[in-house]
């Protein structure tokens, strides 16, 4: 298993993360062959019917990490939002988070208290200096040789420009970071590629890392030509979940009948070796009931 700064440093591919905040959407995103998996803030507050605003705690995270690191064999890269309000508390994320099994964390600026980039979010960027301490405390004060670090601005969602961003991203990359996120929610991919060719020719050598939620026509061709190292697939899982749930679940009541979802179901044999019972089997037969 390559780690996430060994994925952030493949100079032959672009590595790809899926969004996935439980572990058999985990081990689904696995087989598929994607590189590594994305421990969304949206999707982890989505799954308990919670708007994305920092209302889950590090406990809840550290919780789901274990859970799914323990059932796949591809590292864990978590959405740490903004760090929490100072250094201090992005100190126990980092530390929390390399112990129970992420292999890194992403950290946005954001002011605190966080609200998501796609509803809600405050007009000003997080102050340089307090957004340099939390990259810095967390690059220091992780609980893992090789845990990574990744920065996030916020700049051109929130309308400050390409300038500031590469700004930006020369403070961060001063912290040590392992990876420098350029977030964007346009529909097209323009302005994110403008931003790569610049990032590239200022001499800026962190890896680059985007998230196409919203200009999802982008292919792995264009990102790769653009020198971005790493994109994450978010929150499809959780919406293409709720779509097929709707769909079943209406279908049984219209028709009145269980069977009417069968065409949208796995056969249980499916599930039973999603969760590994034949492994569960040979340890009876080894280790008895």
């Amino acid at each position: 298993m390559k780690n996430i700064k060994q994925l952030l440093n493949d100079s032959e591919n672009v590595s790809l993360v899926c969004g996935a905040s439980n572990a058999m959407i985990a081990k689904l995103a696995e087989n598929a062959g994607f590189d590594s998996v994305w421990l969304s803030s949206f999707e982890m507050h989505a799954w308990n019917r919670l708007p994305d605003a920092s209302i889950l705690n590090v406990a809840d995270y550290a919780d789901a990490i274990s859970k799914i690191s323990d059932r796949i064999n591809i590292p864990i890269l978590v959405d740490a939002d903004e760090g929490g309000p100072s250094a201090i508390n992005t100190i126990r994320m980092a530390r929390e988070y390399s112990k129970a099994g992420a292999w890194g964390m992403c950290i946005e600026d954001n002011p605190s208290p966080k609200r998501c980039s796609f509803y809600g979010m405050k007009a000003e960027l997080e102050n340089e200096q307090i957004m340099s301490g939390k990259l810095k405390a967390a690059v220091e004060k992780n609980a893992k040789e090789g845990f990574a670090v990744i920065a996030r601005t916020e700049a051109l969602i929130q309308g400050h420009g390409i300038e500031v961003a590469l700004e930006r991203a020369r403070r961060y990359t001063d912290e040590g970071i392992d990876g420098f996120l350029i977030h964007n929610k346009n529909k097209t991919p323009n302005e994110v590629l403008e931003f790569a060719e610049r990032y590239h020719s200022s001499g800026l050598k962190t890896p680059l890392v985007c998230v196409p939620t919203t200009y999802n026509q982008i292919t792995v061709d264009q990102m790769k030509d653009a020198g971005i190292s790493l994109a994450i697939y978010a929150n499809y899982s959780v919406r293409a979940t709720v779509k097929i749930l709707q769909t079943l679940f209406r279908k049984m009541i219209t028709e009145g009948t269980l069977s009417a979802g069968n065409e949208l179901v796995e056969p249980m044999s499916t599930i039973f070796d999603l969760i590994d019972v034949a492994e569960m089997k040979d340890n009876q037969n080894r280790y008895g009931s």
